[in-house]
């Protein structure tokens, strides 16, 4: 339409604004001219002009602005968003990059990399959404119509609170570009407040929860989620809704790790799946749970079922490098099978499109000669994929995290410890194995050291037992395999020279030649990052090497130093620090096998063989692998040699032995160790305990006849050891069954003893424990009561002496922090008096100097003592015992429940811990009484009253908390507030201005909360402006 009078008539994009300017210009004298002019023109033209007319405020409710908001609101605002939206899943779903050597999420915004794809496409659908509810919202009560029977139906419409019947998509669509963006509470906010906002519309409220429940599982709010699917579920579902909840209902499921109950949903999310891609990946997770749930025949169907759906190539090879792990095996009928697959993998490796995977090739190899039960070639095919690996990511990191478990079940130690060192530093920290890999990459450093010198050791004394020539045949093998890998790594450098030399050849080819016209495609973020400090995958593969060539090491300086106390000069002289890893212990050297060789008391051994060489000759050979005299002079061919070797042997022998038995509970293998050390060295000087873990050890294995042998022999050959006074006790069986009860009933005792008073009683129980339980648990509590009972009787070098013996045998216990506390305080020159030591409590400890009693605390001078303000910020404290309360769980409730309550006030919580004590600091409250309605609100509500039952409750203020922290314990603060702020009864609304912590989400338009009565028809409902209730 042109114009009439120069005024441009409403266009679908600004129509209000154009309705407004026609009236100002126009009239309604101007109006009905213009309308009597065009008498002429069709009926259904003159419609749509009462419509434009009629409809352009939404402050009206009748059938023809309902209408006409409508049709503006779909084929406008919500068009131009709904496209924006559309545009954003794709790129989603071009952009994502899915980890497939782990579960894949169902949603690809469930990976971390894919959050922030497509969010300018997001934003634009939530700005469309928010300008469609803000312009086109209809909150007004329509006008009763003259004899419209006032049905339940029409009591049900009357009672809505939006009457616009588009604009439920509108807020759908905000809610789901705000999922699909990542911002899940907000989305969460949002889809709650549509079921709200909606109710009595049941179809619309059940898809606002469904999606609602999909952020809370997103979230890992599971409880949350299957509270509103349980809801949903109660209602009557819309049939049009069922393959939602299934997808939905799945995705909780699958989030809970109830595998089994999810795979029903996760079939029927797959038949209703129009997305071929992600038909593809569905089928993929398919595959993983049944993989999970031990159903290698139907996940190996699930895989086929993605090869045949010609998914991206990298989807394509994960499928059929996980058809591998599900291989079916020991059956002998498919070894025409395994050699079809094997001989297609091999193929592939030759494959120049296959050069950066040949990783999962070769570990899908390795796979399939595992299941035929060839695990010989299977470790051979691991190390290939482990040499051949080029991107050193995750797929390595479980490539080498099956090598590390393979070679840790047949017991080759040293292969596995190298192998979890290197997938510790691939693999993220929320892998289902992480952690149990790292506890045994803890173990295997321990253990290595030991293993690798036994072995060392016990080939040099073998090769000493041999006559010359023996020894000499095997030295010229060792010089022959040298040579060998010496021609190897000659053959790859040559080799790797020539590839560099045809890609350059290939590079300058394609720079010469005629480029062609490229279009310009839209970048999708990689994750790479520009400096390689922020490259998460180079720093975690740069971790793993250091650790494979230095091991673990402290942080610390002068690392590389074995004497860390010797400075020299050339400390500040430049250091090589390509030079090779420093030996694992003193007087040793590594070979390319990675073995430490001995190097001391050889000289003596060797006198004869180097008397005959020059000086500058013999140095020289020490250091060449392909000279005898590398390996001769290594040989312990003399008596001194021979006890050096034996010392390093014997020790191995019982660190494998206590190794083996206490942290990896490898009875067979420590009994071996052990049992080699009794029978071969006699003389060592820890004999006793070996006898004493062999009696244990067998006692737990049921064979006691086996067990009592060597407790005989420890008795009979070490009878003054404790060990052996502990065996030889008649009440030890006894002890053994219920020493724990009778050593808690004793310190009980002793405890009571000492706040008696009674501290000659309290010495003679702690020296029966010493006797009785040497090993007990409570050990160095009664060593602290004994040294403080000496301290009550004023000997205070007994006292200092004893917390040192305390401190040095149980440096990790609760008590020696405490112990710890005292003595830095003795050092720091605090003066020790009676009585001014109390350990029965952790609330009463204080971190002042030199004030150690409540006398000096009461002289303190006014800058030291708590003050009654009460307008002025306050923090709300959650305080326990150090250990005894899982921190991450409590952030999370307190975290989910000030979400859930409190829509707008952001809470800051922080960890501190202190004096034994641990605290959830929330902040900040502007005064008291906000902090008090906080409190009150947060023990009414009786999940959370549950859960920090045993914590104890602190309102403070910012200053007197700095006062607790430098001056003060929690009971001195407990007996203040409860004589300042208890006596004075506070109000149950605060505060006192009307405002209250539970703020409402600005970002949304008024709702009015309360339905207007029968007779208020037709009038509109007036709001304060800048409040919304939420």
């Amino acid at each position: 339409m042109n114009h009439v009078n120069n005024v441009p008539m409403c266009r679908c994009d600004n129509v209000t604004i154009g309705c407004a300017m026609i009236r100002k210009a126009m009239g309604r004298t101007m109006i009905r001219k213009v309308i009597s002019t065009l008498a002429h023109w069709h009926i259904g033209t003159l419609f749509i002009i009462g419509i434009l007319f009629t409809g352009c405020s939404s402050k009206k409710n009748t059938a023809g602005s309902r209408f006409y908001h409508a049709m503006t609101t779909r084929y406008n605002v919500y068009f131009n968003g709904n496209e924006a939206y559309k545009s954003g899943c794709k790129a989603i779903e071009q952009g994502n990059k899915d980890n497939y050597m782990e579960m894949i999420p169902l949603y690809p915004i469930g990976n971390k990399s894919t959050i922030g794809t497509g969010s300018g496409d997001f934003e634009r659908a939530i700005e469309k959404s928010q300008k469609a509810i803000a312009v086109h919202s209809i909150k007004r009560k329509p006008q009763r119509k003259q004899g419209k029977r006032y049905t339940e139906e029409y009591k049900q419409w009357l009672a809505r609170r939006e009457f616009n019947p588009f604009l439920h998509k509108a807020w759908m669509l905000m809610g789901k570009a705000q999922f699909q963006k990542g911002d899940f509470p907000e989305a969460a906010a949002t889809f709650s407040y549509i079921a709200r906002l909606y109710t009595g519309q049941p179809k619309i409220t059940a898809e606002a929860r469904i999606w609602l429940a999909q952020c809370y599982t997103q979230m890992g709010w599971y409880y949350d989620a299957e509270d509103v699917l349980l809801k949903v579920n109660n209602d009557s579902l819309p049939y049009t809704l069922a393959p939602a909840y299934s997808r939905t209902y799945g995705h909780y499921l699958l989030g809970s790790q109830r595998y089994r109950e999810a795979i029903p949903h996760l079939l029927t999310t797959i038949k209703n799946e129009k997305n071929k891609r992600q038909k593809a990946r569905q089928y993929y997770l398919l595959g993983q749970v049944y993989q999970l749930l031990q159903d290698p025949a139907k996940a190996y169907q699930a895989y086929g079922k993605v090869i045949k759906m010609s998914p991206p190539y990298e989807m394509e090879l994960n499928a059929r490098i996980r058809q591998t792990e599900a291989f079916p095996a020991g059956e002998v009928r498919q070894a025409a099978e395994i050699k079809k697959a094997t001989d297609k993998l091999r193929r592939m490796t030759r494959s120049d499109k296959n050069k950066d995977y040949l990783d999962q090739i070769y570990y899908a190899l390795g796979n399939i000669y595992l299941a035929a039960g060839d695990t010989v070639q299977a470790i051979k095919e691991y190390d290939l994929g482990v040499e051949k690996s080029t991107r050193g990511g995750v797929e390595k990191g479980i490539l080498q995290l099956t090598l590390g478990n393979l070679c840790w079940e047949m017991g080759r130690y040293v292969e596995a410890q190298t192998a979890y060192s290197d997938a510790i530093g691939l693999l993220e920290k929320t892998h289902a194995q992480y952690e149990e890999i790292t506890k045994r990459s803890e173990i295997l450093d321990e253990l290595v050291p030991y293993s690798t010198a036994v072995e060392l050791q016990d080939s040099l004394q073998h090769l000493a037992s041999l006559d010359s020539a023996a020894r000499m045949v095997v030295i010229d093998t060792l010089i022959a395999r040298v040579i060998r890998k010496e021609e190897e790594a000659k053959r790859l450098a040559k080799e790797a020279e020539r590839d560099a030399l045809r890609e350059s050849i290939a590079a300058e080819n394609a720079a010469n030649a005629p480029q062609q016209p490229t279009t310009t495609q839209p970048t999708i973020p990689t994750g790479d990052d520009s400096w390689y400090f922020y490259n998460s995958q180079a720093v975690t593969q740069g971790k793993a090497d250091f650790q494979r060539l230095w091991g673990r090491r402290k942080l610390e300086d002068n690392w590389r130093r074995r004497n860390k106390t010797v400075v020299a000069l050339d400390d500040f002289e430049p250091v090589n620090y390509d030079e090779a890893a420093l030996p694992a212990q003193e007087g040793t050297t590594s070979d390319e096998e990675g073995s430490q060789i001995s190097t001391e008391g050889d000289a003596a051994g060797n006198k004869e063989n180097d008397s005959q060489l020059p000086a500058d000759t013999t140095s020289t050979a020490a250091i060449d692998e392909k000279n005898p005299i590398f390996y001769l002079q290594q040989i312990p061919l003399t008596e001194e040699a021979m006890a050096a070797s034996n010392e390093i042997l014997s020790d191995g022998l019982f660190n494998m032995g206590m190794i083996f038995k206490d942290r990896m509970e490898n009875f067979p293998r420590a009994e071996h160790s052990l049992g080699r050390l009794i029978h071969n060295f006699p003389d060592f000087g820890q004999l006793d305990v070996a006898y004493y873990n062999l009696y244990l050890m067998l006692g737990r294995m049921d064979r006691m006849a086996d067990a009592n042998i060597y407790k005989q022999e420890l008795i009979d050959r070490f009878p003054d050891s404790k060990y052996a006074k502990m065996l030889a006790d008649p009440d030890f069986a006894y002890i053994a069954v219920h020493g724990k009860h009778l050593e808690d009933s004793l310190y009980a005792n002793t405890y009571k003893e000492y706040m008696a008073g009674n501290y000659k009683q309290v010495v003679a129980n702690a020296e029966y424990s010493f006797n009785k339980y040497p090993m007990g648990q409570h050990r160095p509590k009664f060593m602290f009561l004994h040294a403080v009972s000496a301290l009550q009787v004023g000997d205070q070098k007994q006292f200092l002496a004893e917390l040192k013996e305390l401190v040095q045998q149980y440096p990790e216990n609760e008590i020696t922090d405490l112990a710890a506390h005292i003595l830095k305080g003795v050092q720091e020159g605090r003066l020790l008096a009676e009585g001014s030591i109390s350990f029965g409590s952790i609330w009463s400890r204080r971190n002042a100097e030199d004030r150690t009693d409540s006398t000096r605390i009461a002289g303190m001078d006014s800058t030291h003592v708590f003050t009654a303000e009460r307008n002025t910020p306050y923090l709300f404290i959650l305080a326990y015992e150090e250990g005894k309360v899982n921190e991450n769980q409590l952030l999370y409730e307190v975290a989910r429940y000030n979400f859930s309550s409190f829509m707008v006030k952001n809470f800051d919580l922080s960890f501190s811990h202190d004096r034994g004590i641990g605290r959830l600091v929330i902040r900040s409250f502007a005064n008291y009484e906000e902090a008090q309605y906080y409190q009150r609100q947060l023990y009414a509500d009786p999940h959370m009253n549950e859960r920090l039952s045993g914590m104890r409750a602190v309102l403070i203020s910012e200053t007197n908390y700095e006062l607790l922290n430098q001056f003060y314990s929690f009971d001195d603060y407990d007996v203040f507030y409860k004589k300042t702020f208890d006596p004075y009864p506070t109000e149950e609304e605060v505060p006192i201005d009307g405002s209250t912590l539970d703020e409402p989400l600005l970002n949304l338009p008024p709702v009015d909360e309360t339905a207007p009565a029968e007779e208020d028809e037709g009038e509109e409902i007036q709001q304060s402006p800048g409040t919304n209730y939420y």
